[in-house]
């Protein structure tokens, strides 16, 4: 089965350091894949080079089969891959329904200042990451990190993406609110979405993925399901004193 997002052979060098060194692989329509590692191990400039935010130094991304290595971020928005970001980046001056809003038009941000009635579509994407109206209404500065993170998730939603890219979408939330959010992404799944998942919460992490990927030093060093790669004693020998991978 062709992958429906590849990456091949992928490097990415930042002055001398190696972020990401020759890394390869697919994810099939429909799959969930976590993509784990110790801090500093490349996982978000992965997600950058795919979203098109760094373009690798070598090595190449396709999607449907397609090369778009070269192909800009908001072209690869349009195509149907969005990401969130570790460090959550809402338009400060507009409220949280209106964030969403930007996110469902990205080619026709000033549609919103005409637009006055709210979309049907829009309100069910922000009741279904735990907001209210109350919080609809509210600006990001008077939002919890959690919230913003919630925020994010939103946003990312409303371009209805085919594929998902979540950088630590569960940081800084409680309990509730990640069994919320994952039950938001199981739903999605069974209708067809396609995601990616950097996690340090393997916990939480388990539960939503087909497989993992690991890197480490900017290198893959073991993929295949969650339990068979978390007994590998080179994953265990990377996570040494930063992770804990008994239930």
């Amino acid at each position: 089965m062709t992958a429906l997002l590849k990456l091949s052979g992928a490097s990415k060098k930042f002055g001398g350091l190696v972020a990401v060194n020759n890394v390869s692989f697919g994810v099939e329509k429909g799959e969930s894949l976590g993509l784990i590692g110790p801090n500093g191990a490349g996982k978000t400039t992965t997600f950058s080079i795919l979203m098109g935010e760094h373009r690798p130094d070598s090595g190449s991304v396709e999607f449907r089969g397609q090369t778009i290595t070269k192909v800009p971020t908001h072209r690869r928005v349009q195509m149907g891959i969005a990401r969130t970001h570790q460090i959550p980046r809402p338009f400060g001056e507009m409220d949280v329904f209106e964030n969403v809003r930007v996110g469902s038009m990205p080619d026709s941000v000033w549609r919103l200042i005409a637009e006055k009635e709210p979309e049907r579509d829009e309100w069910e994407i922000i009741k279904s990451v735990g907001f209210g109206e109350r919080e609809a209404g509210m600006l990001p500065g008077q939002l919890s990190m959690g919230e913003l993170r919630k925020l994010e998730l939103a946003r990312t939603l409303a371009a209805g993406p085919e594929v998902l890219l979540l950088d630590e979408v569960f940081a800084g939330l409680t309990v509730g609110e990640i069994a919320q959010l994952t039950d938001l992404l199981l739903e999605r799944k069974k209708l067809g979405m396609t995601y990616m998942i950097v996690s340090h919460d393997l916990r939480s992490l388990k539960p939503l993925v087909d497989r993992v990927i690991v890197m480490s030093f900017g290198s893959l060093i073991a993929e295949g399901e969650f339990d068979d790669v978390m007994a590998d004693e080179g994953v265990r020998e990377a996570y040494l004193g930063q992770a804990r991978f008994d239930e």
